[in-house]
């Protein structure tokens, strides 16, 4: 057996901060990110929109309220969708969005239903993001606008973390030509791309603020205390397994976050 320090599962208070650390850098963007989504969809009274992976709802809420169109938001966390869809009810906008719970490989809706198909960071998060993209291409009718807000690999994260994101943290980002050949395979045609990766494109300074790189000593006493019954040499290397991931992803352009739209062609057979 080798004597390298066995993995152990990740913390639940580590995790949610190597999930800040990467979709923090979209959240961080707030209406800038929001408005361009809303102004290159044309979205407004009288638009069919749809969300792939709207998690909480926060781009569902934003452009139901702010365009008027009719947004639907689909995420695979039943707890998601319940508490989107009970915020939904207290806000005024019920009557313009709607809810479903569902895989984001295998949309619960017809083809060809809405004429603009937004696909959130939950993609990146599913066992075969193709088939995700492909289903938000499917559900888009011809013509319509299709955007992907998408966080991708850069090259100042190295393989190694790259792996552990994947295998322990199920964090999935994509190289962005591997993003676009989705889009392409699935009959989406004219890509445009804006980095968003430190704030809106054209901006002195990114609104992202890097996620402390540093563990709490909570942090440290949790990571432990799971790994002690495996020995001391895996707690040990559990701890600097996780301190390494803060550290790589606290850094601004460690993982990067893109805007990609396109339009779905008639042609296609998505």
């Amino acid at each position: 057996m080798s004597g390298a320090p066995q993995r152990v599962p990740p913390v639940p208070a580590v995790l949610r901060l190597v999930q800040l650390a990467v979709l923090g850098k979209w959240r961080a963007t707030g209406d800038d990110l929001y408005r361009e989504v809303a102004r290159l969809t044309e979205a407004g009274p009288g638009r069919e929109v749809i969300v792939s992976g709207c998690g909480d709802g926060s781009t569902t809420e934003w452009l139901a309220k702010r365009t008027g169109a009719s947004v639907t938001g689909v995420d695979p966390n039943p707890e998601a969708i319940e508490a989107a869809d009970a915020r939904a009810r207290t806000t005024g906008a019920s009557q313009r969005l709607h809810y479903q719970h569902g895989a984001l490989d295998d949309l619960p809706h017809e083809t060809a239903v809405f004429d603009v198909g937004i696909g959130e960071p939950a993609l990146a998060a599913t066992g075969d993001p193709s088939r995700a993209v492909a289903e938000l291409v499917r559900v888009t009718r011809p013509m319509g606008t299709v955007v992907l807000l998408q966080p991708t690999w850069t090259s100042e994260i190295s393989t190694a973390t790259r792996e552990m994101l994947v295998e322990r943290y199920m964090l999935r980002p994509q190289l962005l030509v591997e993003w676009k050949q989705m889009l392409r395979d699935a009959g989406v045609v004219e890509l445009e791309v804006q980095d968003w990766t430190s704030g809106a494109p054209g901006s002195r300074t990114g609104e992202y603020s890097a996620v402390a790189s540093e563990l709490s000593w909570k942090d440290k006493a949790r990571i432990v205390s799971r790994a002690w019954r495996r020995g001391w040499r895996a707690a040990r290397g559990a701890l600097e397994e996780e301190a390494k991931i803060l550290r790589e992803l606290s850094r601004e352009r460690a993982i990067g976050f893109q805007l990609i739209k396109g339009i779905k062609w008639r042609a296609s057979q998505s």
